[in-house]
């Protein structure tokens, strides 16, 4: 049975930090919001895949994301295989929230 969860990730940081990793086989992300809680200036965000140590490229890379706005920087579903994970940084610490739906079948 498909489990449809979300994960927050609250003032992304300018140091990578991992914010998701796949337990299962069949972890499909659907979407990955990122708003700028800034109301002066633009922040950049960058999201890449890694397999522990392992970099397996970017889902996006420095991205802007406009003050008092989001960004939607998954434009199709994304499976992410048991193991990867997802890590994000932001040019300016604190100023970005990430919110990922995704479903483990």
């Amino acid at each position: 049975m498909a489990t449809f969860r979300n994960q927050s990730y609250k003032n992304v940081s300018n140091v990578e930090t991992s914010v998701l990793t796949s337990t299962s086989d069949s972890t499909i992300v659907l979407s990955i919001l990122v708003a700028n809680t800034n109301g002066s200036s633009t922040s950049d965000v960058t999201c890449r895949r890694k397999n522990g140590a392992t970099d397996l490229g970017y889902l996006a890379f420095t991205v802007a994301v406009p003050a008092d706005s989001n960004v939607d920087i998954l434009g199709n579903k994304y499976i992410l295989p048991s193991g990867h994970s997802l890590h994000f940084s932001s040019s300016s610490s604190g100023t970005l929230d990430a919110q990922i739906s995704y479903v483990e079948v």
